[in-house]
């Protein structure tokens, strides 16, 4: 691995530390913890990305110790962006936030459980209150949670996925010949 691409690991988790504790701070129903790993991802592929994600998910955890059981969400949407990279799936927001939007799914899907058995879907800040509504609808304690976390990931990724390609197609494009993923992530190899 190149010098490049093991120093987009540091900045691609600033990335994602900086838009997660913003979103915490005006507790949105948004996480936006994942769009370092996203970007590393489409910018130099799964190893890149899923570093991104561990090494996010381990600082995330010394403000706040919930993060770490979340490390698999990470891994997993660093797989799902390969895919959609490799699919070109950043060549516009057409294909970029129904792609987020599928991994939307994925996501809640894979955390659904962890904060069900792990936290009892004991949530915080924005998610809170989509958990609070599925409850005030009627949903079972695991629907509720189930509920909570597809409204919070659902938008989430796609917001995510939106913000990815706006940052890829901002890049001048001799900066992401750079990057082994990046023209292809766009369309554009």
């Amino acid at each position: 691995m190149s010098i490049r691409l093991l120093a987009l690991i540091p900045v691609a988790t600033a990335i994602s530390l900086a838009l997660s504790a913003a979103v915490d701070a005006v507790a949105l129903p948004l996480f936006l913890d994942t769009t370092g790993t996203i970007l590393a991802t489409a910018l130099a592929g799964p190893g890149v990305g899923i570093a991104t994600g561990i090494v996010t998910s381990a600082v995330n955890t010394l403000r706040n110790p919930t993060f770490w059981p979340f490390v698999v969400v990470q891994i997993i949407v660093a797989l799902y962006a390969w895919v959609a990279a490799r699919a070109g799936l950043f060549r516009s927001f057409r294909t970029a936030i129904p792609a987020g939007l599928g991994l939307g799914v994925i996501a809640s899907l894979t955390s659904t459980p962890i904060s069900y058995f792990v936290f009892g879907c004991t949530t915080t800040g924005g998610i809170a209150l989509a958990t609070a509504l599925g409850k005030a609808l009627g949903l079972p304690p695991l629907g509720a949670c189930f509920f909570g976390s597809f409204v919070s990931d659902f938008g989430d990724k796609a917001a995510t996925f939106a913000l990815v390609t706006s940052v890829l197609h901002g890049l001048p494009r001799r900066t992401a010949a750079r990057f082994p993923w990046a023209l292809r992530a766009m369309g554009a190899a």
